[in-house]
């Protein structure tokens, strides 16, 4: 789904000027796939661990879905709309987690596993909600959504995605750390 929320992003942007309106409506479709695609990421976990079906496969493409999802989706946003200051914040989130995939595939080399963190997890939920938000933000600017929410949704967006490139660096900081502790 990663792709599609950001080719919407993208043609939002592109519609963002001459028809603002239709730019909102293709937000909310961006923000109701993205947070369809967050939820049944979730579900799809859960039920695996809940009925005992999880499988190192499943794991990893678990894992790269997320990826997908989450990196397709904040590149378009940081090309149309985030601000700066949330821009800094997606350069670090992705960049950690490049820097993290690059430790899983050195170590999986030499037979070793690196589990995902529940800091990591955390990180990842920050991140899920903090986009959402911020296509909700998106949403209520362009269709004229009272003030109180349009406030209300951008403190989340900033904060939930400042939250999770806080949690990225010390989620980051905690894996370095644990293969350095092995070795």
């Amino acid at each position: 789904m990663g792709p599609v929320v950001a080719a919407l992003v993208l043609w939002a942007a592109a519609e963002l000027h001459v028809d603002p309106p239709l730019a909102g409506f293709i937000y909310a479709l961006a923000f109701i796939l993205f947070a369809l695609a967050a939820a049944t990421d979730w579900l799809d976990g859960y039920l695996a661990r809940k009925w005992n079906a999880v499988t190192p496969l499943g794991a990893a493409l678990d894992h790269s879905a997320d990826k997908v999802l989450i990196t397709c989706v904040l590149v378009a946003l940081a090309y149309a709309a985030l601000p700066m200051t949330l821009v800094a914040a997606a350069v670090l989130v992705l960049g950690r987690d490049i820097a993290v995939a690059g430790l899983r595939e050195g170590i999986s080399a030499q037979g070793k596993t690196l589990p995902v963190s529940q800091l990591g997890k955390w990180k990842a939920a920050a991140e899920m909600a903090g986009v959402a938000a911020f296509l909700a933000f998106q949403t209520a600017v362009l269709l004229s959504a009272p003030l109180s929410v349009m406030i209300g949704l951008d403190w989340a967006a900033r904060s939930l995605i400042w939250s999770a490139a806080v949690l990225a660096l010390v989620s980051g900081a905690q894996y370095v750390a644990a293969l350095v502790k092995r070795d």
